[in-house]
């Protein structure tokens, strides 16, 4: 079974922003907040806002306490917004897109022209420019309607920004036959125009269609029907649970979209229910579930170091090493799984499910560390525990990460000393990027993410992270040739940092669906590092 999935899926720059709007409100830790009716056309991420304690305010006259409301991205009349403003302070996430509908609709108005709105009459964005109107806005969805509007002479039409391109260009040209002075302004947004086209594309390469959106959601069903028109068989689902397995395995090719309002992580999870009879992903997905990514990272850096120092660590020590980590890693990944839900259910599903077996895999590594470290040193077993409280400490602060950060340098110090202090750093820079990395991968899933990741310190905001990883690059590659002075082979650390700058570009094109990849994906930096260590070790 062979995958495709539309570039442009799921959320659209307008939704993103609405949420983002959100999450920036919840990691400052305003109280109470609101969203002046449902944020996005989306029941699944609804919920989460309501789990996050996110209330949804109803009605203008609604009684409740001051807070912080946050509008929609289909936007409101100003009226009603006028109304909200004198009890709560209000984040405006309504979609410049549709903040641009809605200042042309003022400015005809303004000038004595009537407006003419191609859309739904019942959809929150067509209310919303309908309240810039006045008394001189009208509704067409169907050639129906245009019989019953009065008769026009100066008037502009526009559009619902998720309107179908062909349906507002017959309506408009049949407006204009019959009332020949009208002016028409396309506000279509490029995104909605774009995806019905990928529809059409996926239409002639796939043969059956999977749409994913609220079943609501007017850009989600439109985007069904273009497939419909094709001669397609479409499933139009809301949850991956909906998928009828043994129904589309049959088919070689399946095609993936999903309406505007529609985020990554449902994404994943429809792909991970597609994906869920291949091995091979069932095996990248247990590997990275149960933190192997981070543990072979930090052994690949470790030993990539001790390769460089020329200094030989037992395989007793590894084995203690490994089995730390595990603990390590899997223990507070257990700790903090509820937050998992909100932005990489996948995980949380895996974790609820097989909480006995890695509750298992814990005491066992535990009963390892400990026996291991009575063996090699007493040492060992203190630092054990010091590291396990800190990351209680740290738990849910930004700087949680630093605790993996010191526990390297402790070991680099207890075993190399202080012989390769630019080494050292050029590895802490390594640790820091692929950290920030992930986080941005998590990021990408469009969900909800806790306060102590990295990136709440950039206020979730991807352009400023991407700003810090090139930072980071450029320093890295500095350091890079500053360490060539003591030996030239260290040149190929600068591969590394190209290999990261390539990961990054990769990431930046937000590919959707490819989470699991994504995550094994961080392990060939670490590797590389390794790979060139054991290549300077055999060549000295």
């Amino acid at each position: 079974m062979k995958i495709k999935i539309a570039k442009k899926a799921g959320f659209c720059m307008g939704v993103r922003r609405a949420v983002n709007l959100v999450l920036k409100a919840l990691s400052r830790g305003e109280k109470p907040i609101y969203t002046y009716g449902p944020l996005i056309h989306n029941p699944q991420t609804l919920k989460l806002l309501e789990k996050l304690g996110v209330k949804i305010i109803r009605d203008v006259n609604e009684d409740v306490p001051s807070g912080s409301c946050i509008l929609r991205a289909h936007g409101i009349p100003p009226q009603e917004k006028e109304k909200l403003s004198k009890k709560h302070k209000i984040i405006d996430g309504t979609c410049p897109r549709v903040l641009k509908v809605q200042a042309l609709a003022k400015k005809a108005v303004k000038r004595g022209a009537d407006v003419i709105i191609i859309g739904d009459k019942d959809h929150a964005e067509v209310k919303g420019i309908l309240g810039f109107c006045k008394d001189k806005g009208y509704i067409v969805n169907n050639f129906e309607d245009i019989e019953k509007l009065p008769e026009l002479k100066d008037y502009v039409i526009l559009s619902q920004t998720t309107q179908d391109k062909n349906l507002f260009e017959k309506l408009s040209q049949k407006i204009l036959s019959k009332y020949p002075s009208g002016e028409v302004i396309n506000t279509i947004c490029n995104a909605t125009h774009l995806r019905q086209e990928e529809v059409r594309k996926l239409c002639n390469e796939c043969q059956v269609i999977i749409v994913i959106g609220g079943k609501f959601s007017a850009n989600t069903n439109r985007l069904a029907q273009i497939a419909r028109n094709e001669g397609k068989e479409v499933y139009l689902v809301e949850t991956a649970d909906e998928i009828p397995l043994e129904k589309i395995k049959k088919y070689k090719k399946i095609g993936i979209t999903a309406g505007a309002s529609t985020p990554n992580w449902l994404i994943n999870e429809v792909v991970d229910k597609l994906k869920s009879t291949s091995i091979f992903y069932i095996i990248l997905k247990v590997f990275s579930f149960l933190c192997f990514v981070p543990i072979l990272s930090f052994l690949l850096y470790f030993l990539g170091f001790s390769n460089f120092a020329n200094f030989n660590i037992s395989n007793f020590f590894l084995f203690f090493l490994f089995s730390f980590l595990f603990f390590k890693y899997n223990f507070f990944q257990l700790k903090t799984k509820d937050s998992l839900e909100f932005f990489y259910s996948l995980k949380n599903k895996f974790l609820n499910n097989h909480k006995w077996l890695i509750n298992f895999l814990l005491i066992i590594s535990g009963i390892l560390v400990i026996l291991s470290s009575l063996f090699i040193d007493l040492k060992l077993f203190s630092l054990f525990i010091i590291f396990i409280f800190l990351d209680f400490f740290l738990l849910k602060s930004s700087f949680y990460f630093i605790s993996e950060i010191l526990f390297f340098i402790i070991l680099v110090f207890y075993f190399l000393g202080f012989n390769n202090l630019l080494l050292l750093m050029e590895i802490i820079a390594f640790l820091i990027f692929m950290r920030l990395y992930l986080e941005l991968v998590y990021l990408e899933t469009d969900g909800f993410l806790p306060k102590n990741f990295l990136i709440s310190l950039c206020s979730f905001r991807e352009d400023t992270v991407y700003k810090v990883l090139n930072i980071i690059i450029i320093s890295g590659i500095l350091l890079s040739f500053v360490l060539c002075f003591k030996n030239i082979f260290y040149i190929f650390l600068v591969l590394i940092w190209g290999w990261g700058y390539c990961l990054i570009k990769f990431l930046k094109k937000r590919p959707l669906g490819q989470i699991v990849y994504l995550e094994n994906l961080s392990l060939t930096f670490p590797l590389l590092f390794f790979i060139f260590s054991l290549i300077y070790k055999i060549w000295k």
